[in-house]
């Protein structure tokens, strides 16, 4: 079995040595496309031992990972990105042999892709689930001008799920890169409508834009327009309601309204922690405590234990987390459970020693804690 991983790239030169590490123990063949690199992206690749082509950039992020595509000769194709790797090199191998031998065969795979913050000491900001491994077929191209996905062109995509041997790290939505990513995206995406006027294929991905942006109405505008969308864009369901959750959040949106809408989320992913702390959160501003708690305590256990949510992706982060813990933890100290308060409060601290809001509300709750002892 041959293991083809290909790259398209420009100016990567401070990404792909970390990237290609990952996967020169296992690859048998190494295909990047460099799209106009004036950096030495190209002499990076060609001493990894990759073929390196050169294409012209046209705007469509399809287009070039097909030409990247047409290249492979593998079995099974992993399609990375400059600042993408495998979190466990060494397992990659064994792992797509399993996946090989699946019976009926696969097209695809979804992997874990864990987003990391290099500008904020790598910490863990989010997971996605993308399909980064398939075969090499004829029929399977990528679709999309950005946000591209790997398509069947005769019919349905057969997916299936990789377990954590296969899991990913990816920086690209570090805090100081997001602004002109999601910028460049947005001019890619105008220029598409411009082409072929405006569509639901749209929607996702001008929603992530504006968010991205701080547009809050427009961003809610296409993640709900996505949400009632009859296109199924594969692992971007999800998304669309945080998307639309957390811009309302930003807008100061009608507390009921969201709550419709966080119940919406649950209906469709009964199996994702952080529809289940949203409804926490919102039921607290609605003064519903009772049922705040029982709503973000089963967030935590979701998160503790997690159980299979399918190909979408999850937005519930050990940030999410400690935020989730410290809300249960006033809880637990409005209804005088000093026990279970202080509890929570160092699971926030334990799961992210970074969240200061955390840490105050927990020295809120011990100087009131101390005073009460003192009183007694």
């Amino acid at each position: 079995m041959k293991i083809s991983v290909c790259y398209i790239v420009k100016n990567e030169a401070a990404n792909l040595p970390r990237s290609l590490a990952t996967v020169t123990g296992f690859a048998d063949e190494l295909i990047v496309a460099d799209t106009g690199s004036e950096d030495v992206s190209r002499e990076i690749a060609a001493r990894a031992g990759a073929k390196v082509l050169d294409f012209a950039w046209q705007d469509d992020f399809a287009a070039a990972k097909n030409f990247a595509l047409g290249a492979a000769t593998g079995d099974w194709v992993i399609f990375l990105d400059a600042d993408e790797g495998f979190l466990h090199p060494a397992a990659v191998r064994p792992a797509v042999e399993e996946l090989d031998e699946v019976c009926p065969p696969l097209d695809a795979v979804m992997v874990e892709m864990v987003e990391i913050d290099i500008d904020d000491g790598e910490r863990e900001i989010g997971r996605d689930r993308l399909p980064r491994l398939f075969r090499r077929l004829p029929e399977l191209r990528y679709q999309g001008r950005i946000h591209e996905n790997i398509a069947r062109l005769n019919g349905p995509l057969r997916l299936g799920f990789a377990d954590a041997r296969l899991s990913l790290y990816h920086t690209g939505y570090s805090s100081g890169i997001v602004r002109r990513k999601v910028e460049r995206n947005l001019r890619l995406l105008q220029k598409d409508m411009a082409e072929h006027g405006e569509g639901p294929q749209h929607y996702p991905g001008l929603a992530d834009c504006y968010f991205g942006l701080k547009d809050y109405r427009k961003a809610l505008k296409y993640a709900i327009l996505s949400l009632d969308s009859p296109i199924d864009t594969v692992a971007a369901r999800s998304h669309s309601f945080h998307t639309a959750i957390e811009s309302m959040r930003q807008l100061d949106w009608d507390l009921a309204e969201m709550l419709a809408l966080a119940e919406r989320a649950i209906a469709e992913f009964p199996k994702k922690p952080e529809f289940y702390g949203e409804r926490g959160m919102i039921l607290c501003g609605m003064g519903k405590l009772e049922d705040a708690r029982l709503s973000l305590k089963r967030a935590a256990a979701l998160y503790e234990y997690p159980e299979a949510a399918g190909i979408e992706a999850s937005y519930y982060s050990p940030r999410t987390a400690s935020v989730v813990y410290a809300r249960l933890g006033e809880l637990a100290a409005l209804a005088e459970d000093t026990g279970e308060a202080e509890a929570y409060f160092q699971r926030a601290l334990a799961t992210d020693g970074g969240n200061e809001a955390a840490r105050r509300k927990y020295e809120k709750f011990c100087r009131e804690r101390a005073s009460h002892d003192a009183r007694a």
